[in-house]
């Protein structure tokens, strides 16, 4: 009499049996990654971007050479600091220009810092003018951070304009002070602001002939400006 003894199963067909069917969750799927490139090139550091406010600088340089000249003689006499201010608004555009035409965070900051390393070079203030450009960045630029940089409007364009012209003026009230023992602080700081909201309008207006020709990207379609 023969018995016959069942043949051991194998560890492994136990184990796949024990598994069962494969979760089609736990399969390997492929991993999507995103660049992060692709949020810096939206950013004022984008290559389009950064070469637009770098074009910007330079043509502003028209502009901010002989005014960098006309300034130090703005504390030579009351009447020099009135048309100082007066002419506030011609210092607003180089500044104002790469927010309205850029529209991002730091456009300004950046553009400031270019034509700050520029004058240092081509103007009597030397390596100074780093410093004041970027101020006169910072007061631009400062407004639309504080409006989380959500509203590129005319009005909030305005009202970056309006401090710059602000601070400048206070800062002309000073220098008059100093130079001359006098100052004459409410029409000091009206003129200076008046000039800049002259200048922040003038901006807004190259700003959309710009758009036309072709230049920055025009926002009026997502913000009427």
């Amino acid at each position: 009499m023969s018995s016959s003894t069942p043949a051991p199963e194998r560890p492994d067909v136990v184990q796949a049996q024990q598994a069962g069917p494969p979760d089609p969750d736990s399969q390997e799927r492929p991993v999507i990654r995103s660049s992060a490139r692709s949020g810096l090139a939206d950013s004022a550091l984008g290559t389009r971007n950064l070469m637009t406010l770098a074009a910007l600088s330079v043509v502003s340089m028209i502009l901010l050479i002989p005014l960098n000249y006309l300034a130090p003689a703005a504390g030579a006499a009351p009447d020099a600091v009135l048309v100082g201010c007066a002419i506030m608004g011609l210092w607003v555009i180089p500044y104002l220009l790469p927010a309205t035409v850029v529209r991002r965070p730091g456009a300004v900051l950046i553009a400031a810092t270019i034509m700050g390393i520029i004058s240092a070079f081509i103007t009597p203030s030397g390596p100074g003018a780093i410093f004041g450009n970027l101020m006169g960045g910072l007061f631009i630029e400062i407004p639309l951070a504080l409006l989380l940089y959500r509203k590129w409007t005319w009005w909030s364009f305005l009202i970056s304009a309006a401090t710059f012209g602000l601070i400048n003026g206070f800062l002309y009230i000073k220098l008059l002070k100093v130079a001359t023992g006098a100052a004459y602080p409410a029409v000091t700081i009206t003129i200076a602001v008046a000039s800049a909201l002259v200048g922040g309008g003038v901006t807004i207006l190259l700003t959309h002939l710009l758009n036309r020709a072709g230049v920055g990207i025009d926002h009026r379609v997502k913000s009427r400006a």
